[in-house]
Formats: structure tokens, C-alpha cells, sequence
């Protein structure tokens, strides 16, 4: 009986060893544009290729693109701009395989503006359990 109990002990032990491996941990990409640019350059396509590779690694995680511009121009243009940033960087993330389902996206505009006017005009790509 005790013999029973032991190796019922170690295989319920095994199982929650499993069951306890983490998540692959949220993993976040950053691509800047210039200024009044909704274009992205060779350094930008590589930032989205590799976050679109996370992604497809980690298929029960989903995508999270937020567009940002700086504080230069009006309110509705940067709001404009930002958004236009981030359905550039989401097509391209479901150009490279990923279901438009798993990809949420949004334009912030001239909010939440960190560092320079530069680092200001960016798209944040979050990849994420949901």
C-alpha cells in the first residue's frame, strides 16, 4: 500500500511539474518612424519580422500593436498618423502568417509620449498570453 502511495505521490508530483512550466514570458517590439512617416525602413521590417516570429512561436498569444506620434502637428493629425502606423505595422504582422484575429490594434496619437519627439513617433508591438 505504501509503495502505491508513493508512486501515486511522484506521479501527481510529475504532473504538477508540468503543469507549473511557465508561459512564454510577454515580449515587446519597438518600431520608430520619421517624422510625419507612415513608411518603415529596412530596420523597422526586420523589428516587425521578429516580432511576427515571437508571435508564430507562441500561437495562444496574441498582438498587440499601439501607434504613437509626437507632440509636432494637431491633435487629429497625430491621432490620424498613429493609427495609420499601426494598421502598416498589423498588415504586416498578418502579411508574415499571423491571424488578423490575434492582432488587436490601436492609434494613441500624441498620448504617453516618452523620451524625445524621435522615440515619440513609434509603434509598440506587445506579444501576450490574453
Amino acid at each position: 500500500m505504501r509503495r502505491r502511495i508513493a508512486i501515486l505521490t511522484a506521479a501527481f508530483a510529475a504532473l504538477l511539474a508540468v503543469s507549473a512550466v511557465p508561459a512564454k514570458a510577454e515580449q515587446k517590439f519597438i518600431v520608430f518612424f520619421h517624422a510625419w512617416s507612415g513608411e518603415m525602413d529596412p530596420a523597422a521590417q526586420d523589428v516587425v519580422a521578429a516580432a511576427a516570429n515571437y508571435a508564430r512561436q507562441n500561437p495562444a498569444m496574441q498582438v498587440e500593436v499601439v501607434g504613437f506620434a509626437s507632440t509636432t502637428g494637431s491633435r487629429q493629425s497625430n491621432l490620424y498618423l498613429s493609427l495609420l502606423r499601426a494598421q502598416l505595422v498589423s498588415d504586416r504582422i498578418a502579411e508574415a502568417g499571423i491571424a488578423p484575429a490575434r492582432i488587436a490594434r490601436v492609434g494613441e496619437g500624441s498620448v504617453n509620449v516618452v523620451g524625445t519627439i524621435e522615440e515619440a513617433r513609434r509603434v509598440e508591438i506587445v506579444v501576450r498570453a490574453p
